[in-house]
């Protein structure tokens, strides 16, 4: 992920141009109108004008700035569109303007509400989307930090009140039903965001896998609506208020890694993407199908040179002919280089129609094996490795692990190098997380739990001190 759009220029600190410059941000920076027919108009043009000379002229060393919108969904009159062009021409004559945040050669805004993940891949996927969105519940902590349990559940005003609204743009009904269907109506909060979490993950992955699997062909780039709350909120967002993160961070973060495998839809093609500089080859793919009692159904290798910037694609996975004698199946790929080492993974759970996910409430709970690689200071940040492990023989489905005091309260931020993973049996994955030192706090613990992951509050016990780097322990 490489661009943020400054809607409606309403950020003008000079740190978020510095920090967007330091760290190889794109921006695409709006000048002050909302929605066109729906807002009132500037009645001083020749004030809007100069306040916009003062904006450009202030921020146009930032190589960060891209281009310069004249407005928020529509197109400024006449006086302020040939106005503001005539600016840039003038003052920033290297950067491109346009008057229009999503009509001008751009797809269009939206959608806001819940929709297929294969969707993203077909008629939602074409050139350059500026604003998709999809109601994005927080973590079942975030949530019950910010209201009481007994305004959870069920579902009330309260959580309304904070974006999961029923009714008018962004609504949570087309999200709501598709659970229904596919998992079963939610018992409790608990166990309405476990369910949540699943179609969380799946859908922004596939926001993202959608637009990178026709990389340069029909697609150029999708922006999400949006990003950074401050208001708890439940629509749209990757992560919450107070920093947790959600299963659609994970999500997308799985989809935009720079090398990456993935299946598209609806055709279940395999496509390699690498979106780096440099290519790759001499990479290996390695496809497993399995059933929910972990039988192989299916494997294959495929061999594959990734050029630079840009997707390959192989051979379809014949899920279409699996789904005949089982309507519910597991996916693994992964992409390995010529050491031999996994460069990049990716995991589905794929049905022949949305009933069938309800077969995953057949999977048995599963108790996950942890333990500590190391406890290490890294510069600003504590670091803390560990590995997870299903010894069961048993699928483990979204496992979530979350970092916490000895007061068992969450560590907040805490950046995960993955979290909402799978495993199949026999299977383990070493899982980073950072915090930075200057919180004055010590992790403690992780919990864990997942979709059929045994909830364990002392899931992992974390040394009581953490060590110099070079010296984990």
């Amino acid at each position: 992920m490489n661009v943020i759009r400054n809607w409606m220029g309403n950020n003008t600190e000079e740190e978020f141009y510095d920090l967007a410059d330091e760290n190889g941000m794109m921006i695409l920076n709006d000048f002050w109108q909302s929605t066109q027919n729906f807002q009132v108009e500037p009645e001083d043009p020749a004030l809007f004008l100069k306040n916009a000379d003062d904006v450009v002229r202030r921020y146009r060393n930032h190589p960060s700035i891209i281009l310069w919108f004249g407005r928020n969904e529509g197109v400024p009159y006449p006086a302020l569109n040939e106005g503001l062009d005539d600016l840039i021409a003038r003052e920033d004559g290297t950067r491109w303007f346009t008057g229009s945040s999503n009509v001008v050669n751009l797809q269009g805004s939206g959608p806001y509400n819940y929709r297929p993940p294969v969707g993203y891949f077909t008629g939602l996927a074409t050139g350059f989307s500026v604003e998709t969105g999809t109601p994005s519940l927080s973590t079942l902590e975030s949530v019950r930090a910010n209201m009481p349990d007994s305004e959870t559940w069920p579902l009330s005003d309260t959580l309304a009140y904070h974006d999961w609204h029923f009714a008018g743009n962004g609504d949570t009904k087309t999200f709501m039903s598709t659970l229904d269907t596919m998992f079963g109506p939610g018992t409790s909060f608990a166990d309405f965001e476990r369910k949540a979490q699943m179609m969380n993950l799946e859908t922004h992955k596939a926001m993202y896998e959608g637009f990178l699997g026709h990389l340069w062909t029909k697609n150029s780039g999708r922006l999400l609506w949006m990003t950074h709350p401050a208001w708890p909120s439940n629509a749209w967002q990757i992560y919450s208020w107070d920093y947790d993160t959600q299963a659609s961070y994970y999500g997308a973060k799985k989809a935009a890694e720079p090398l990456h495998v993935q299946l598209n839809l609806p055709g279940n093609e395999l496509v390699v993407l690498n979106t780096t500089r440099e290519a790759q080859p001499g990479l290996r793919v390695r496809t497993r199908v399995v059933g929910l009692d972990n039988a192989e159904l299916f494997t294959r290798e495929d061999r594959v040179d990734a050029g630079a910037n840009m997707a390959t694609p192989l051979a379809a996975v014949p899920l279409d002919r699996l789904f005949a004698s089982n309507p519910m199946l597991l996916v693994k790929l992964e992409l390995i280089d010529r050491a031999g080492n996994t460069v990049a993974d990716n995991f589905y759970w794929r049905g022949k129609d949305e009933a069938a996910y309800r077969t995953l409430n057949t999977l048995q709970s599963v108790a996950l094996t942890g333990s500590v690689v190391a406890q290490a200071v890294d510069g600003a940040d504590n670091v803390v490795t560990v590995t997870l492990a299903n010894r069961t023989a048993v699928p483990a489905l979204n496992a979530k692990l979350t970092l916490v005091d000895a007061q068992n309260k969450r560590i907040l931020p805490a950046f995960y190098s993955d979290n909402y993973v799978a495993l199949l049996p026999g299977e383990e994955k070493r899982i980073e997380i950072r915090y930075p030192k200057t919180m004055g706090t010590a992790a403690a613990a992780l919990t864990v739990r997942g979709w059929n992951v045994a909830q364990s509050d002392r899931f992992i016990t974390l040394a009581p001190r953490t060590v110099s780097s070079g010296d984990a322990q």
